[in-house]
């Protein structure tokens, strides 16, 4: 018997049972449900992009026309330069829907995706997050990458989870060592046939849930990355297979290899991560909101309560604002904003602590997910489909750009107490945001998959050396 017959044969026996077929139904549901809800959230972001969008070139098209009147009329009352930076000129900074975007939430449903810059102090127009930790990095909405990292393991182990220790349990191994075909590779077809089918099922559904939930495949960029989407699915499911191999090679009976797989699975998908977020938070606390709220409306309240002694020490730190080197009793929107960058300067060290901490937390809860394959397999999916935690801090960091660069604009006109004019417009500052490409991404993330590969390859080679023990001593 030649090593392709077993296979052909493999493949038959497969075909022929009703359990595989089931499972393919199972998962056909499971993916379908997570491209839905993929596509509908992010349906529902475009849309509110679009709307935002349409907004804010409204307001701007009005604020257009009542300059230009202005011009040739003197009697059209122009907005002064500090209420037009608060509000009336203002537009949105957007993060947009990324191609990829219906395949995975990640982060998108618990961080702002839009913000309207305005004068004012980031905090007022803008809403902030705390850290995720690899245990709520496993949370949230049900989507693709949810069905990758949690359904896909339990599709493997059950149907593969007895394809040695049955033959243990039905007395047939002597029978696999008496064929020509060395007994080795008889039980690696029959694990590899079983887990081909899962794989396959798999990457072919993936495929199509990817055109059903929109990603635009006709672009060679887009269908690059996707492409590298799937080879993560693949990698962490080959995982997987490492542990099946091992544990079937090793395991005395089938019930012992069910009981140990799932534990397994327990352990890395939920017991690992569930660890990992209760340490990085006892090491590394949280900063709290509250305590950055309450430190930020008192150091307001101090800057409004000293008046015009917190309005000159400001000019005082910031002669280039000023052009007459006075500013006027009545500039009341120069007084209010002087006060309110006030007390930013005096939270400036608070702020610096506070991102200190954070950062602190980041740093600490990348790290510790490497000792789970699933957070690791998670994360590059997320990434890969621009979902995230790190893009939302990316945008985050281009907010600050823009809002300082919004202020410096305004603040030149409100201490100047000039009028923006329509020739003005057009210099507006805009916000920019430019993804990183799939490069900056694998590169960024070589050392996550290097952390998944390595513990794959040492799985597979020690399954196969059990595997030519088992074959050989049994």
């Amino acid at each position: 018997m030649r090593q392709t017959t077993v296979w052909r044969n493999e493949w038959r026996l497969l075909l022929a049972d009703r359990a595989p077929w089931v499972l393919a139904v199972l998962f056909t549901a499971v993916a379908l449900y997570g491209a839905w809800n993929g596509r509908q959230w992010s349906s529902f972001q475009r849309a509110a992009v679009a709307d935002i969008r349409r907004t804010d070139g409204e307001r701007l098209g009005k604020l257009d026309s009542l300059l230009q009147r202005a011009e040739g009329d003197s009697t059209v009352s122009v907005p002064p330069a500090g209420a037009l930076g608060a509000s009336g000129a203002t537009t949105h900074a957007i993060l947009d829907v990324p191609p990829l975007g219906g395949l995975a939430v990640g982060a998108s449903d618990l961080h702002p995706y839009y913000a309207r810059v305005s004068v004012r102090s980031k905090a007022s127009f803008m809403a902030t997050d705390e850290v995720e930790n690899p245990h709520n990095l496993l949370a949230g909405r049900f989507d693709l990458v949810f069905v990758v990292v949690w359904v896909l393991p339990l599709l493997l182990i059950a149907l593969t989870y007895n394809t040695i220790t049955g033959e243990r349990d039905q007395g047939t191994m002597a029978l696999w060592r008496a064929q020509p075909v060395p007994a080795s590779r008889v039980l690696l077809a029959k694990l590899g046939v079983r887990a081909g089918f899962v794989l396959g099922v798999a990457c072919v559904l993936l495929g199509l849930m990817a055109w059903l939930v929109g990603v635009p495949l006709g672009d060679p960029a887009v269908l690059l990355r996707l492409l590298l989407w799937l080879g993560v699915v693949l990698l962490y499911a080959a995982f997987w297979v490492g542990v099946i191999v091992v544990v079937n090679a090793t395991a005395r009976s089938s019930a012992a290899s069910a009981v140990l797989l799932l534990g397994s699975w327990l352990v890395v998908v939920v017991v690992i991560p569930a660890t990992v977020s209760a340490v990085v938070s006892a090491v590394y606390p949280s900063p709290s909101r509250v305590a950055l709220t309450t430190a930020l409306r008192a150091a307001s309240d101090e800057a409004a309560a000293q008046g015009d002694t917190a309005v000159n020490q400001f000019l005082a730190d910031h002669p280039e604002m000023l052009q007459t080197g006075v500013l006027a009793a009545s500039n009341a929107w120069g007084r209010t904003l002087a006060q309110q960058e006030r007390a930013n300067d005096a939270m400036r060290p608070v702020y610096a602590a506070f991102d200190s901490a954070l950062a602190a937390q980041h740093r600490a809860a990348a790290l510790a997910s490497m000792a789970s394959p699933a957070v690791m397999a998670q994360e590059l999916l997320h990434d890969l489909a621009d979902r995230s935690l790190a893009r939302f801090r990316r945008f985050d960091a281009a907010i600050d750009r823009h809002h300082e660069a919004w202020q410096t604009f305004f603040f030149q006109r409100v201490f100047g107490e000039r009028k923006v004019r329509h020739a003005e417009l057009a210099s507006l500052p805009r916000f920019a945001y430019e993804d990183r490409s799939v490069g900056e991404v694998l590169a960024g993330q070589g050392g996550t998959l290097l952390a998944l590969l390595l513990p794959t390859a040492l799985l597979w080679w020690m399954g196969w050396r059990r595997l030519q023990q088992v074959a050989v001593h049994e």
